[in-house]
């Protein structure tokens, strides 16, 4: 910038001389003749060019500030260590050109402790993990004491139906972990409780940095962020995408109506060697043991119902806490849903314990689960995953974004060795094995840039990373509490009962209402 100032002013100062001379008209004066040879050295013109490729220089760079700014990460050809940020849930957005995108495939630098206790230190962590993703936590836990041994780690599982209540009652009495691993969900609930999260600014301040943190998809930092203080770091995120098994549909829909086409087909199958059984008395409690099922998924619930609301554009709770239920989008999203039970009938009041069931038996053509089902799919099942159909052109299924973090513990007796396994965990190397041994969404965006790991990894990964893109953060304010089990029973009775829908999230928006007011009672 400095160059192009001194540029402007000797052209301004020869404009000036130019202008001097031709409006006095002196000619043959120590002014012309210096007019005269400037002109005859082309130094205005060689001037004039270089400022105008200072110029452009200056627009490329404004134009890279607002993509930084933005959250677009470029990345230059020499720049091959930095991991990618996103945009708005996109999982990787790189300005590069696509002969360069083959290259970009080197690991960023290796994970180093930021401090290191003077003592050997034992840190507990609770966890709910089970199958493969268990096995490569553990083993990540391992492998972090013998490379550090003055770190002792011990992972401890605690059911999920249990973690949560757990932590409540034990990390106030000074008796909890170290370190949990959750969904952000909760944070607001417990932050209101007290006495049972650590804000993390103070040890990214010492031990990180906050610009490391772009090595994540944005949203899943964000929402382990509550009023602008970052309280975990991700593991991984999850929502929900579309299941189909391969023996009873050879693709998935990419509309709500083909969904209801394909799976009202798949219904009117029947093979005669079942109806035999019909006239056997001893048999009549399992008449239906061999159904075949259109679509299967507990749509009694509001956290797998909420894709259909976001798909419509409704929103369950603002960002200053107001539950929106009583919604045109929410009235519209359960009498589409409802269609499915009747009179398409493709949609039975099953839990999703029975989807599963049904799935692995071949006996559904759909179900709608997170990553978690996965690990739960047996390896006899043909099966694909698929993003959300579309309710209306342009308007995709838009599940919850979950985001999985572990968290620092109040009670924790060694807060700074605990935030060095806590950085650890969520480095490159341990998303790596926790995507390719844990079948793990992980958030890491470097970790997409390896081609090779990529094609590791389970494909169904990919398809949620995909999904990703049209996902809503969860809400972590503690008035979520209040709203689940009102508009779960709300709409059972709209979806099965056949209750008016407009009257029935009437009535659930002023309970909701009524029990958050009571919250700060």
């Amino acid at each position: 910038m400095k160059l192009h100032n001194m540029i402007m002013t000797a052209l301004v100062a020869l404009v000036l001389i130019s202008c001097s001379v031709q409006e006095d008209d002196v000619d043959g004066t120590a002014l012309t003749r210096l007019a005269q040879q400037v002109k005859a050295t082309g130094v205005v013109e060689k001037l004039a060019a270089m400022d105008g490729k200072l110029v452009a220089m200056d627009k490329k760079l404004e134009a890279l500030e607002r993509k930084v700014e933005s959250g677009v990460r470029v990345v230059a050809p020499a720049d091959t260590t930095a991991p990618d940020q996103s945009d708005g849930g996109t999982p990787t957005v790189d300005v590069v050109q696509p002969e360069q995108a083959t290259e970009l495939s080197d690991k960023p630098a290796e994970f180093q402790l930021t401090y290191e206790p003077p003592t050997k230190v034992r840190l507990v962590i609770w966890h709910s993990y089970r199958g493969k993703e268990k096995a490569v936590f553990e083993k990540l836990c391992r492998d972090f004491s013998a490379v550090y041994p003055k770190f002792d780690m011990e992972p401890q599982e605690v059911p999920f139906s249990a973690l949560r209540d757990k932590l409540v009652v034990t990390i106030p009495r000074g008796e909890g972990p170290d370190l949990f691993i959750y969904a952000h969900n909760n944070i607001g609930d417990w932050l209101l409780k007290g006495d049972i999260l650590v804000p993390l600014s103070t040890y990214i301040d010492k031990f990180d940095s906050f610009e490391a943190l772009d090595r994540f998809m944005p949203d899943t930092v964000k929402a382990l962020a509550y009023d602008g203080t970052v309280y975990g770091y991700p593991m991984a995120y999850k929502s929900h995408a579309l299941f189909y098994n391969k023996a009873l549909v050879k693709k998935a829909p990419a509309t709500v109506d083909e969904l209801i086409e394909m799976a009202s087909a798949v219904m009117t199958r029947v093979d005669p060697a079942e109806e035999e059984d019909d006239d056997d008395d001893d048999d009549d409690d399992d008449e239906d043991d061999d159904r075949i099922f259109g679509l299967v998924y507990d749509s009694g619930l509001l956290y797998n119902h909420a894709l259909w609301v976001q798909a419509f554009g409704g929103r369950i709770m603002d960002e200053k806490g107001n539950a929106l239920i009583d919604t045109p989008e929410m009235i519209k999203a359960s009498q589409l849903v409802r269609t499915f039970v009747s009179p398409h009938g493709i949609l039975p009041n099953l839990d999703d314990s029975m989807a599963t069931f049904l799935f692995n038996a071949n006996q559904v053509a759909f179900v709608i689960k997170g990553p978690w089902f996965l690990g739960e799919i047996d390896e006899s099942v043909d099966y694909g995953v698929a993003v959300l159909p579309e309710v209306a052109t342009g308007k995709p299924g838009k599940p919850f974004l979950g985001s999985e973090g572990v968290f620092l513990s109040h009670c924790s007796q060694n807060k700074d060795a605990a935030f060095q396994f806590l950085r650890y965990v969520t480095s490159y190397e341990s998303a790596a094995q926790r995507l390719v041994a844990g079948s793990q969404p992980v958030p890491n965006l470097a970790v997409y840039r390896d081609k090779a790991l990529v094609a590791r990894a389970d494909p169904a990964l990919e398809v949620f990373r995909k999904q990703a893109e049209n996902t809503v953060i969860m809400s972590s304010r503690p008035a979520m509490q209040a709203v689940w089990s009102t508009v779960d029973n709300a709409l059972r009775k709209v979806i099965f009962g056949g209750a008016d829908a407009a009257k029935v999230m009437k009535q659930a928006q002023a309970k909701v209402d009524h029990d958050i007011a009571g919250m700060g009672k």
